[in-house]
Order: structure tokens, then C-alpha cells, then sequence
């Protein structure tokens, strides 16, 4: 399964007098009734963007790269886990290494990625000044994760 969302769709999601935005978090609301398990915020610096996550450490496991300097390559994302895929800075592009879909991210746009099958992505920048960080949350008790929107 994969999600993007814009930027743009979130104005509601700022966190007044914080400097950050929440990304996506599972689940989103508390009326879902599910465990809360992992949110993805960005914060905004004077030296750049970057992605916040905070999970429950009993359930989920966290791994953040950051990309730059016009990087091209695949990134690999185990069954069962979720990535967390957002543009720092300039636009990326996210694309299914054996598969027909692709999906471009402008900066502060999140795309969430997850399923029962391993999955190669291929990681875009286009331009040397663009930056993705992505994210890997694995979890720690044997079950897949699930996105609970």
C-alpha cells in the first residue's frame, strides 16, 4: 500500500509556536481506537528541514537516512515495514524499481510505503541541492506493521 501526502493538504497539522508539522502518524486521530504507535513530524530550521520520528520502542524499530547531492539509487524496504519518505528540499522522485508506478515529492510532501512483499524503491534527487530523508520502521514483536490513517 502507499500514501502520499502533500504539503499543501496539512495547514491544520502545524504545531503553534513549535516550528513543526506533523507528517502522518499511526494512527492519526484518537477516535481510531488503535494503539498509537509512531509520528512523523518535520521541523523546520534556519539550516534546513528535517523529519522527526518518535515511536514506541517496545513495537517499532527507527532507521533515518538522509540523501543529497543529486543521489540515485535504490533503497529496500522489508516486508512488513513501513517507510517514511519525505522531501527535505527540492523535488524527489520515488519509483517502484520492478514496477510501473512513481510518484513525485516536493519539499514537506510524505509518502508512506507498506506491505506483505519485499520492495526495492528507486530514490531520485533532481537537483545537487535536494535532500529526502527516509525512513525505515520496523517492528519489534514479529508483526507487520499496518497503516492505521
Amino acid at each position: 500500500m502507499w500514501m502520499l501526502v502533500r504539503a499543501d493538504s496539512l495547514d491544520d497539522y502545524w504545531e503553534a509556536g513549535a516550528g513543526q508539522r506533523t507528517l502522518a502518524a499511526c494512527p492519526d486521530t484518537d477516535e481510531r481506537g488503535d494503539p498509537w504507535r509512531w509520528t512523523a513530524r518535520l521541523a523546520e530550521h534556519e539550516s534546513g528541514s528535517e523529519v522527526l520520528i518518535d515511536a514506541d520502542p517496545e513495537y517499532i524499530g527507527v532507521q533515518t537516512t538522509v540523501y543529497a547531492d543529486g543521489h540515485t539509487g535504490v533503497v529496500e524496504r522489508p516486508s512488513g515495514q513501513q517507510m517514511v519518505v519525505t522531501s527535505l528540499h527540492g523535488q524527489v522522485l520515488i519509483s517502484a524499481v520492478n514496477g510501473p508506478w512513481e510518484r513525485w515529492l516536493n519539499p514537506g510532501d510524505v509518502f508512506i510505503v507498506e506491505g506483505e512483499e519485499d520492495e526495492s524503491l528507486r530514490v531520485s534527487l533532481t537537483a545537487d541541492d535536494a535532500r529526502v530523508s527516509v525512513t525505515l520502521l520496523a517492528p519489534r514483536r514479529g508483526a507487520a506493521l499496518r497503516w492505521v490513517p
